[in-house]
């Protein structure tokens, strides 16, 4: 009787050792190997491997060899054992899955055009091609009829029908083959790419327009249509390649610390590259604050690495968080090599944040340089702040008149580095200005040298707004 070492529950497609039907119907004293088809309630059938079918009492199966757990659907490219003189053959063969029929069998054609109806069991691996597939193929032969190549070639699937599969070879040569002309599949696809992402590209080279033997990085210009995508690459040349010719996303976004080229004195791309931290991110271009304090729009693929995962160190951040950053050195802005504590005061756009330090300076930087969260206050302010509230003496209707009519005509009614008085501070630069913090605060960030929160212009003056 069977139990199995762990009462397995067996299930079609299963191979199992068990007893057969003699020729007086009677259980055999010997067993034999055979696949399970289907079940009733006390019986199963079992297509054994000499060919015999038969129904046996579910008591006969001795063991489970192995189970079998694929997923067929018509179309599917498989390869099979199949039914030869009067038994199951020792080796497969490449096939495709014509019909999934009930009773724990399938229907398969094989590469001689010949279709049998086999259990689904003798079916040992399942090749489902998609768009973006890289695959070892034979070809058509240019003999005028389109026979079989004798040997084969590295392709990328471009598009995938019932009987046929639309490949580009590596020499850009572009064929409708039969599926069973594909006898490996190198690489399945499974990027998800989006417009905008930036990837390690095979691209055009010669007069023929094959695959290069060497990637280059290239941002994804458009969406996926015929198993191509457009992408434009590090010199600017724009082509349209074959899904599969994208080998790796290059994963990176704001916050993240990464190695990069950058513009020269002439605008030109730099031979060498330096570390920065990413800021914001276009279709095409990237912000990058590199360590030396020089801050550049540069394109995305001028990105070669990512050093450090921001997103997967630093938990999000909030106003009040404790934490431990790097900060601004006077004079040129570089990032520091040491780091300090400060409090979170405020989330700005563009992937920067305003913290104020122990020593009371409060400056701007990317969000990349905070190394860790020391304490997490998220919540505490807006408490503060609805406690502040209730105690609020009550003001006369000209008093709240008066107190409007402060507001700045940008809409901001809080100082953006201490989150609390009102920004009466007005920041010159030039010609212009920015009223965007209290006077307090504006006259500690001319003090420490450091630019205006909003432009990141240099301070010239710091001076009160008249009636505050």
């Amino acid at each position: 009787m069977f139990a199995g070492p762990q009462k397995q529950v067996l299930r079609a497609g299963d191979r199992v050792r068990a007893h057969f039907q003699n020729r007086y119907g009677a259980k055999s004293s010997a067993t034999d190997v055979g696949t399970l088809l289907q079940f009733t309630t006390s019986e199963v059938e079992i297509h054994f491997d000499d060919g015999a079918v038969q129904c046996v009492s579910k008591t006969w199966i001795v063991e489970r060899l192995a189970a079998w757990d694929l997923d067929l659907a018509p179309g599917d490219i498989v390869y099979a054992h199949y039914a030869s003189g009067k038994g199951r053959t020792a080796n497969t063969d490449l096939g495709i899955v014509v019909a999934v029929l009930d009773g724990g069998r399938v229907r398969i054609r094989f590469q001689d055009q010949i279709i049998q109806t086999i259990p689904m069991g003798w079916v040992e691996q399942v090749m489902r091609l998609e768009p973006g597939d890289r695959v070892n193929a034979f070809f058509k032969v240019n003999d005028g009829r389109g026979a079989k190549s004798v040997k084969t070639d590295m392709g990328s699937v471009l598009a995938v029908a019932k009987e046929d599969v639309y490949i580009v070879f590596d020499d850009n040569v572009e064929q409708n083959v039969p599926k069973t002309w594909v006898c490996h599949r190198a690489r399945p696809w499974s990027l998800q790419i989006e417009v905008g992402c930036v990837a390690d590209v095979h691209f055009e080279v010669g007069d023929d327009g094959r695959r290069s033997t060497n990637t280059d990085i290239g941002i994804i210009l458009s969406e996926p249509m015929d198993g191509r995508v457009q992408v434009q690459f590090q010199d600017t040349i724009q082509q349209t390649v074959p899904l599969g010719w994208i080998v790796r996303l290059r994963e990176w976004e704001v916050g993240d610390r990464v190695q990069a080229h950058f513009k020269t004195g002439g605008g030109e791309k730099s031979t060498d590259t330096d570390v920065a931290t990413v800021m914001h991110s276009s279709l095409l271009e990237v912000e990058l604050y590199f360590d030396d304090g020089i801050q550049q729009h540069v394109s995305k693929a001028w990105v070669s690495e990512r050093i450090r995962d921001w997103h997967a160190e630093v938990s999000e951040l909030a106003p009040g968080d404790v934490v431990i950053s790097h900060f601004k050195r006077p004079g040129n802005h570089c990032r520091s090599v040491q780091t300090d504590r400060g409090i979170v005061v405020n989330l700005l756009p563009r992937g920067e944040v305003s913290v104020t330090f122990q020593d009371e300076i409060t400056q701007v930087v990317p969000k990349g340089w905070i190394q860790a969260v020391a304490t997490r206050w998220t919540g505490q302010r807006d408490e503060f702040a609805k406690d502040k509230a209730e105690i609020v003496p009550f003001e006369s209707n000209k008093q709240r008149l008066s107190r409007t009519m402060h507001v700045p005509t940008n809409g901001l009614t809080e100082c953006v580095i201490c989150m609390d008085a009102k920004p009466n501070g007005v920041i010159v630069h030039g010609e212009t200005c920015h009223q965007s913090t209290c006077f307090t605060c504006a006259k500690r960030l001319q003090r420490a040298g450091d630019t205006c929160p909003i432009c990141r212009e240099v301070i010239d003056q710091v001076c009160k707004l008249h009636g505050d």
